[in-house]
């Protein structure tokens, strides 16, 4: 089972749970380094997350793992919030974090930079509106190869 698989079918379980806890799924990662395999899951809600909130989800995911038994490697299970630098990776990040501040590494560079900082405008399934200064860029996902929040 390829990283992918194993996402869609971690997220898949995921959603019930999260949404009767009145938490939602940020994230999900599959990571292999080395010998060591670790299942992050990034949690979220208004308000924030607790450490009660991140041990809650870690003990009843992790049965419900258990019992689907369909990851055949031995692995860490890592249950935590995003945190207020969150990595933006997908479409639906960045529409909930229109007005917020980001930085931004692109793969190739728009008007002449490969590295911009500005508030999110507007975004939808394509790409986003990034606002720097009186100046808005339009930047496709696709060349994107890094985006954070910044704290304010």
């Amino acid at each position: 089972m390829d990283r992918e698989e194993i996402e869609k079918r971690v997220e898949k379980l995921l959603e019930p749970i999260l949404k009767s806890l009145g938490l939602h799924l940020y994230d999900v990662e599959w990571l292999s380094s080395g010998r060591h395999n670790y299942l992050r899951i990034f949690i979220d809600k208004p308000g924030g997350v607790t450490i009660a909130d991140c041990q809650r989800v870690s003990e009843e995911i992790g049965d419900i793992l258990d019992v689907e038994d369909f990851i055949h490697v031995s692995y860490y299970l890592e249950v935590s919030s995003p945190g207020l630098t969150r990595e933006l990776k997908k479409p639906k990040h960045f529409i909930k974090s229109i007005g917020e501040t980001v930085k931004v590494i692109l793969k190739e560079p728009i008007s002449g930079r490969t590295e911009l900082e500005g508030d999110i405008f507007d975004a939808d399934e394509e790409g986003f509106e990034l606002a720097i200064g009186e100046e808005r860029e339009w930047i496709p996902y696709e060349i994107v190869a890094k985006a954070k929040l910044v704290l304010k």
